[in-house]
């Protein structure tokens, strides 16, 4: 499992076998308390602890509160320093950050297959370092480029509820939507020329599509449509996309067949967007599943 998480006996990326604490034990206030055991695995990136594992025999429980103790007191102790540990019995692997008492990851070794991106996000380097990045969802174009669809495959996408928008230069546009796949959420980007911007935004009542165009038009130049512009475009898969913390694969808009003004709030409605983005649900009168209402 390390080896397959990339981390090797030499280079940027390793693992420590059973290292010795020089001091074998931490304080709590005046008391010294015993570090009894040694990890059989220190996490390093770039020469520094960011995670330790405790193996255990497939016969322990490694949800025993004396393992899980002695696991965070040497994730704490000075020489390691790290926010991050973990316990495996080659039945479970359970991955914890030392704030809390709760597992952030506790799954059986059945599931390590299917669920080897939980994993990944809970002792691969980059999330040790950033958790926060562990709540970026997975890219809906990446997924199913991998799946096998060939570069520039057409996706005719009917219904798309869209939510963010952003100008992200004078000849690109694009916008955000959260969807299900394959039983997981994901985000998927629409890549646009700015010619499709207003067939995208037609079906809006022209108070509110002055408002929103406005607020692409100075900055941050992006506006939220609170999943209120929905609509059916023909797109294909785009090139793929490499960041710094992530790759995506967008879906460029060839052509808006239809969208719509839908004001009808789904069951779960964006909850993320700063403060300073302008809103739709701020200018109109959104309407809940149950037939209320709310401006």
């Amino acid at each position: 499992m390390l080896s397959r998480l990339g981390y090797q006996l030499t280079g940027k990326q390793t693992v420590v076998r059973s290292k010795s604490l020089v001091q074998p034990f931490i304080y709590a206030g005046t008391r010294k308390h015993p570090v009894t055991i040694i990890p059989d695995y220190t996490l390093k990136f770039d020469g520094k602890p960011v995670a330790v594992l405790d193996a255990k025999s497939p016969s322990e429980n490694i949800a025993l509160k004396a393992h899980v103790q002695q696991a965070y007191s040497y994730a704490i102790h000075p020489e390691i320093r790290t926010h991050h540990f973990a316990l495996c019995n080659g039945r479970r692997l359970s991955v914890y950050d030392v704030q809390s008492a709760i597992p952030l990851l506790d799954i059986p070794f059945e599931e390590f297959e299917t669920r080897w991106d939980d994993i990944v996000k809970h002792l691969a380097p980059k999330f040790l370092l950033e958790p926060k990045l562990r709540k970026l969802r997975p890219d809906f174009g990446y997924k199913v480029s991998r799946l096998g669809l060939a570069p520039n495959a057409k996706l005719t996408m009917i219904g798309a509820r869209l939510n963010t928008f952003a100008r992200v230069s004078e000849d690109l546009f694009t916008a955000t939507v959260d969807t299900e796949f394959g039983g997981e959420d994901h985000c998927v980007s629409f890549d646009f020329a700015p010619k499709h911007l207003p067939n995208l935004v037609a079906g809006l009542p022209e108070e509110l599509k002055t408002q929103f165009l406005d607020a692409l038009s100075r900055a941050p130049f992006q506006a939220c449509a609170d999943l209120a512009v929905e609509a059916d475009l023909e797109t294909h898969l785009g090139e793929e996309i490499e960041l710094e913390h992530e790759t995506f694969v967008p879906l460029v808009i060839d052509q808006v067949i239809d969208a719509r003004f839908n004001s009808f709030l789904p069951e779960s409605g964006p909850s993320d967007v700063p403060p300073n983005i302008f809103r739709l649900s701020n200018a109109f009168k959104l309407v809940h599943p149950d037939g209320t209402s709310e401006v």
